[in-house]
């Protein structure tokens, strides 16, 4: 754990120190006590505690909360060697993701899904399901949030622990500890278990929303059976993921005719999910990023007609809307649905969808 349970930035989702750091050598010795070790003592320990456990299953309830909004959802973590499964219930819905180090999968209410493991980058596996952040807090932030806590962007060295108290905490004695960073907003205190070095409770605070972590348990070294780790048969199957450099190599990667635009081509990616293709571009253009998607799914913009118009663009018939601060133009050919995504304005989408060629 060697960037302090998340360098001190942002929202600290701390049920991800199981997944991050589960699966070493077996644990050599208990832990002995130490009197009022200084705030780097206790995160040492904190990471020896985790690192040496052969397996880590916890479950905690996290809350995100600003001035006009809150919202909580309970997570449960299982993991042990390169294999975790992380269930959350938020909102009523239940999301799982998992890996058992070969396979990448993810279940939600309405989509399901598993990659090679070998095909995923870091921050793709982490992004593979994620529940919406709360009313007033768009889903865009939570995800750059969750993101930024997995993989901080702040110098880690440069953060300061301090311990600020010894509180009791639903009964447990515990080493309170704040951490701070000179570039980031905000701060972060976490409440570390005297007797064996878990975290049992974290605040944290980025000027905005506030994130609160209550951990319910957490047992170490326990036996989980294997097939915890494998993806659901009945629901998933297995999705082949590629990237793609240049736009030759994407379009000789799918049956599908893909739409060129005249920008500046920076990525694609190929998924094909349950029989389905869908491919996305990435375009940079003068009046920001472009985003293009091609695919068979029938279902993949269902969700935009509630606050859809229509316009025709090349005699096509053209379904603009919006979502959050982004515009989509979106129209569907033979059994194939294309949709131009833009920062800005939906006017700017119709343009954009003007300028594809083929």
């Amino acid at each position: 754990m060697s960037s302090r349970l998340g360098g001190g930035r942002g929202l600290v989702v701390l049920v991800a120190v199981a997944l991050a750091l589960a699966g070493s050598a077996a644990v050599t010795g208990a832990i002995g006590p130490f009197q009022q070790p200084s705030g780097d003592e206790v995160l040492d320990r904190v990471e020896e505690r985790y690192e040496s456990a052969e397996s880590i299953t916890t479950t905690a309830a996290v809350t995100i909360e600003n001035e006009s909004a809150s919202t909580t959802a309970t997570v449960e973590v299982a993991a042990a060697d390169n294999r975790s499964r992380t269930v959350v219930t938020h909102d009523g819905a239940t999301y799982r993701v998992g890996s058992n180090g070969s396979v990448v999968w993810a279940v939600g209410p309405n989509r399901s899904a598993a990659w090679s493991a070998d095909d995923l980058a870091e921050g793709d596996r982490e992004a593979v399901a994620r529940p919406a952040g709360p009313a007033g807090v768009t889903s865009s932030e939570h995800s750059e949030r969750l993101s930024r806590h997995g993989h901080p962007t702040v110098n880690a060295s440069n953060v300061t622990a301090t311990l600020v108290g010894t509180p009791s905490v639903d009964g447990v004695d515990t080493y309170e500890v704040e951490l701070t960073h000179p570039e980031a907003d905000g701060s972060t205190s976490l409440w570390v278990a005297q007797d064996d070095y878990r975290v049992v409770r974290a605040v944290a605070t980025d000027g905005t929303n506030r994130t609160v972590v209550s951990v319910e348990s957490t047992a170490f070294d326990v036996s989980i059976h294997d097939s915890t780790f494998d993806p659901p048969t009945d629901r998933v199957a297995l999705s082949t993921f590629e990237r793609h450099d240049d736009f030759a190599a994407a379009q000789s990667a799918t049956d599908l005719t893909l739409p060129r635009l005249d920008g500046t081509f920076a990525e694609a990616t190929v998924t094909v999910r349950q029989g389905e293709t869908i491919v996305a571009q990435r375009y940079v253009t003068d009046g920001g990023n472009v985003s293009i998607v091609s695919t068979t799914a029938a279902d993949r913009f269902d969700r935009l007609a509630e606050n859809a118009s229509t316009t025709t663009v090349d005699n096509r018939t053209v379904t603009v809307s919006t979502a959050e601060n982004r515009s989509v133009a979106a129209w569907s050919e033979d059994g194939v649905t294309t949709a131009v995504v833009v920062e800005g304005s939906t006017d700017r989408a119709i343009e954009i969808a003007g300028r594809l060629s083929t």
